[in-house]
């Protein structure tokens, strides 16, 4: 590395606060030393360096007691964006991704830092002896928190546990039919307390070993022996029986119309029953590599039952403090961002803001929680932030929405409420996860509550709430993204433990929620969707959960990246993308 580029940068960092509008600082020698770790005689040696470079303007103090003056005459960003490439072409990205996290400048150029790693890494081919590798990497602002599917809690734990397990069958959005996938065939008894499941044969798991009716079994006593927060799902399920390697029913103690879906679900996904120390062994169509603090890698699985994935490798890194408006996945060797094709898709889910039932205090006042409610203006945050946000939301549904009337709000009315509330002026903590979007949102509610003396102080979490014990807050910003079995993943919100509904709701209104769902998966689809529009409205009603706003999952693909589907989450199916050879034909 050039070693003027990193002295360069070292100097800055330590002056930067002290440095005046015309780029010039008054320094000495000594703090110089400092700040570079090494003798004052090294120090000089530096200096004139750097002068030779032109990168900066030296003059020494004359006489005792003058100090000398340091002008910085090269752009710190145009420093960064050279010591980025450079990195990145010698193949150190986690310096790369070091010196981003820790420069201390603007949101604007380090968003510009990102994108030019965004660039680098998208979807690069390496050659390996005669044939080609197609390798797709992508950063993260978050570290994964769980590679365990009995525990699949955040959006990109479920899209990354996905690629990694299999589940009995697969749900199709298209058709909204389940499809085979371990399991080549399956039937029910009249009654349906008894579904029985016939796997496919010879399918294997990452580690060689083949996977068998007993492996299924062993999976519904796992999610009971991990104790998951989604056990509530599975109540009804007595026990799975084997019936030789590849046939497995299932006894429930009532009639269960459901049970596709729940043998559909991640929390299902099937593990090897001799289960080993060390990272969970799937049989999916990616395999763990390696997962590090800064780097997860997956690896095409050879020998996967289905259809091999077309891309080889797939590197995500961890960059804490990234700031990701959208998700883009580039060729390496094609640095022009704008020819991109973009993709958007509209997310079933929404974000909402619930109240912390589970901590005494003036939350608990009907008047109050309507207060917020006006304060919460959907129709108000859409149209001042934007960005992601496209529509107010009237429930989790998109479609609950669009039928449903969202009346306008007054601020005044909105302080009236809260004056009759008992509120006294107390400071209230609202938490969310420390993301540059739920923090602007945030920001956005803190300053409209100030217009109505309301007082809140942000508590940004750098973790899910469902993996902390800490319940501090009164309120809560939080989001709620639905998969394709939209279905299951609402009533996996409504029964998990681990879902902010269940830890912010004390348990009366947590048993009159759940009292609902009693016999829900016994009845017909239009008998479930009836029983989620009670709950919901129950929610609206109570105030206990105000729906906010729809949003939109954006992405940015290069051209010559193929097969580009994105699912529920936001995320393209790795499965499915390839790379086609900008020789190979022309543009779209």
């Amino acid at each position: 590395m050039d070693s003027g580029m990193l002295h360069y940068l070292q100097i800055y960092k330590g002056l930067r606060e002290e440095t005046n509008a015309e780029g010039t600082v008054s320094v000495t020698i000594a703090k110089l030393s400092e700040l570079l770790f090494c003798t004052p005689r090294n120090v000089k040696f530096v200096l004139r360096r750097l002068e030779e470079k032109g990168w900066i303007r030296w003059t020494p103090g004359r006489g005792r007691g003058n100090g000398s003056v340091l002008a910085f005459l090269r752009p710190i960003g145009e420093v960064l964006e050279m010591k980025v490439d450079e990195l990145l072409e010698n193949g150190r990205m986690s310096e790369a991704l070091d010196l981003i996290a820790d420069a201390q400048v603007g949101e604007t150029l380090k968003r510009k830092l990102w994108m030019r790693v965004n660039v680098h890494l998208g979807l690069r081919s390496e050659p390996e002896e005669s044939s080609t590798r197609d390798v797709l990497q992508m950063i993260r602002g978050q570290r994964l928190e769980n590679v365990d599917p009995a525990f699949a809690h955040t959006v990109f734990e479920v899209y990354i546990l996905g690629q990694l397990f299999d589940t009995l069958v697969d749900y199709d959005t298209a058709s909204e039919r389940f499809l085979p996938k371990l399991a080549h065939r399956w039937e029910s008894s009249a009654d349906r307390t008894r579904w029985t499941f016939y796997l496919r044969k010879g399918i294997r798991f990452h580690d060689g070993r083949l996977l068998t009716s007993r492996d299924v079994r062993s999976t519904l006593h796992r999610l009971r022996r991990k104790n998951s927060p989604a056990i509530k799902l599975f109540e009804d399920v007595e026990d799975a029986e084997t019936f030789g390697d590849y046939v497995v029913v299932f006894r429930l103690s009532r009639p269960n119309a459901f049970f596709l879906h729940l043998a559909g679900c991640l929390y299902l996904a099937v593990l090897p029953a001799d289960e080993k120390e060390g990272l969970p062994i799937g049989s999916g169509p990616f395999r763990i590599g390696k997962l590090e603090t800064s780097k997860l890698t997956l690896n095409a699985f050879d020998g996967y039952f289905g259809y091999r994935p077309l891309i080889d490798r797939v590197d995500v890194w961890f960059l804490p403090g990234i700031a990701q408006e959208s998700r883009t996945y580039h060729l390496s060797d094609q640095d022009d961002v704008e020819d991109s094709k973009e993709l958007n898709k509209p997310g079933m889910g929404c974000r909402y803001l619930i109240f912390n039932f589970r901590k005494p205090g003036i939350q608990h006042q009907s008047e109050f929680r309507k207060a917020i409610r006006i304060l919460y203006d959907r129709q108000a945050i859409v149209n001042e932030l934007g960005g992601s946000l496209i529509e107010p939301a009237a429930g989790f549904l998109p479609s609950r929405s669009k039928r449903s009337s969202i009346p306008p709000c007054s601020l005044e009315e909105a302080a009236e409420r809260l004056g009759r509330s008992g509120y006294e002026g107390q400071t209230l903590q609202i938490v969310f996860m420390d993301r540059k979007q739920e923090r602007l949102e945030a920001q956005w509610l803190k300053d409209r509550a100030s217009l109505i003396g309301l007082e809140l102080e942000l508590c940004p979490q750098e973790v899910s709430l469902a993996r902390t014990e800490d319940d501090s807050g009164e309120l809560a910003l939080a989001t709620e993204m639905l998969e394709d079995d939209w279905e299951l993943e609402l009533l996996n919100f409504f029964l998990n433990t681990g879902t902010y509904l269940n830890r912010k709701l004390d348990d009366a209104r947590l048993n009159r929620l759940h009292e609902m769902f009693d016999g829900f998966m016994g009845k017909e689809k239009e008998g479930r969707a009836e029983v989620f529009e009670r709950a919901q409205s129950l929610l609206e009603k109570e105030n206990w959960l105000l729906y906010g706003t729809h949003i939109n999952h954006r992405g940015y693909f290069n051209r010559n990246l193929y097969g580009l589907r994105m699912d529920a989450l936001g995320f393209p199916n790795l499965s499915r993308l390839w790379v086609k050879s900008g020789r190979a034909g022309g543009k779209d």
